[in-house]
């Protein structure tokens, strides 16, 4: 019976890591399917907070279930009794969406980098702008700062999960100008030329529910 619940526990935290890790998985998938591109897929990096909610919920709807299901009543006392499988539950999910999210980082780099990139004055500003509803966004002149070749670096908040960073990345060499970018974690260094574009519009690319604080810059 011990191994039952053990298994049962196990599979409602992995049930709860995958639905945590919702909308980082249903992005790449989509692209890999040739459904969407990147930017098209963006909005659905919104939902950060919504998944991991959400994969919380499915966890504890799914423990409580167990706990009824042994113990014939779900209450605070049977809930006590069953205390190592919740616990085994939530740590699984933990450990779950942890997994999933440096397999879904590997995936996400390769799907994103082998991407076609169609660079354009905004990148692709305007389209995330569509995509969110947001036309403001898309409201910015581009004002070179002709200082020559630059190298910013960024630190992105926000990234909750593996396709984020990749995404971001995409979305930043769509601009005209950008000459690179390199990722390591959460910092973003970019190599751009600033006769051509500018800092405000690299900046104007990461887009909500991320941020950016410029960590340096300087010519190279």
């Amino acid at each position: 019976m011990e191994k039952t619940n053990t298994k049962s526990s196990l599979f409602a935290g992995i049930a709860g890591g995958l639905a945590a890790t919702t909308c980082c998985i249903a992005p790449v998938i989509i692209v890999l399917l040739g459904l969407g591109t990147a930017f098209g897929m963006a909005v659905m990096h919104q939902f950060h907070i919504v998944s991991i909610v959400s994969g919380i919920v499915l966890m504890i709807l799914i423990s409580l279930y167990l706990v009824k299901r042994e113990s014939g009543v779900c209450n605070i006392n049977s809930i006590k009794q069953n205390w190592k499988g919740i616990s085994i539950a939530v740590i699984s999910m933990v450990i779950g969406w942890f997994v999933i999210n440096l397999i879904i980082g590997i995936i996400a780099t390769n799907v994103y980098g082998n991407l076609e990139v169609n660079q354009k004055p905004l990148g692709n500003i305007q389209e995330m702008a569509d995509s969110h509803g947001m036309p403001e966004m898309a409201d910015i002149k581009i004002i070179p700062e002709n200082e020559g070749e630059k190298l910013i670096i960024l630190d992105i908040e926000g990234v909750f999960c593996g396709s984020c960073g990749p995404s971001i990345e995409y979305d930043i060499k769509s601009i005209t100008g950008v000459e690179s970018v390199n990722r390591s974690g959460k910092r973003m260094f970019i190599v751009y030329n600033s006769d051509i574009t500018s800092k405000d519009i690299i900046l104007a690319s990461i887009h909500e529910p991320y941020s950016a604080k410029i960590i340096s810059e300087e010519k190279t």
